[in-house]
């Protein structure tokens, strides 16, 4: 009897800037019915559109489904450094006199409850996915430190048969000379790659010839 080989595994990173597009799209507190109702609703919007966060939202609700496509199983991966980043800067004030500084404004429970049922509703429950401690930068430079954390953390996800991806917003980052172990898009560009890949996984093979 063949043995049938187990389809790959794809995991992928979202920066901490697509998480932040997301809640400061759908405003304190977050809650997956928000997140679902505005998936709904801009489903069928251009991609890269005037409002990049629509996209990030979009690149975030693909992973809900654990898939990638066909039978291949998507994982979502975070580490320390990310949901870190991300409760702080949604906790920083709107106005700040260095942009670093700057956040959502939010407050610390409402910053903390987005990392727990956002970030880890969709690494753990959603997608069997799961969290790293990455201390280490990659590449920095080309990348900044906290990029290069980011980066690590895909690199550090890989299991057996695992293709990787980091999401980003951000320019540098994706443009970086870096070695091609790790694909680096935009939030767009993850969604085109997904939707073609899921079509063609579900276009009806032809029948093999009598």
């Amino acid at each position: 009897m063949t043995e049938i080989e187990a389809p790959d595994c794809h995991a992928v990173v979202y920066d901490v800037n697509v998480y932040l597009d997301v809640a400061e799209l759908l405003g304190p507190p977050f809650s997956w019915p928000k997140f679902n109702n505005a998936a709904a609703l801009y489903q069928a919007a251009p991609l890269c559109g005037a409002d990049r966060r629509v996209d990030s939202l979009r690149a975030l609700a693909l992973a809900t489904t654990g898939r990638f496509a066909g039978p291949q199983p998507l994982q979502v991966w975070t580490s320390d450094h990310i949901d870190g980043l991300v409760a702080t800067k949604a906790s920083q004030p709107l106005t700040a006199e260095h942009p670093d500084d700057r956040g959502l404004g939010w407050t610390q429970e409402q910053a903390t409850d987005l990392v727990e049922h956002l970030v880890w509703d969709l690494v753990f429950d959603m997608s069997g996915g799961g969290s790293l401690d990455v201390t280490t930068s990659y590449g920095s430079p080309p990348l900044s430190h906290e990029d290069g954390l980011v980066y690590r953390t895909a690199e550090q996800c890989s299991l057996e048969k695992t293709i990787r991806y980091c999401i980003t917003n951000d320019r540098q980052f994706r443009h970086a000379e870096l070695p091609g172990l790790i694909d680096v898009l935009y939030p767009h560009e993850w969604i085109s790659l997904v939707r073609r890949s899921r079509f063609a996984a579900s276009a009806p093979r032809p029948r093999p010839l009598p």
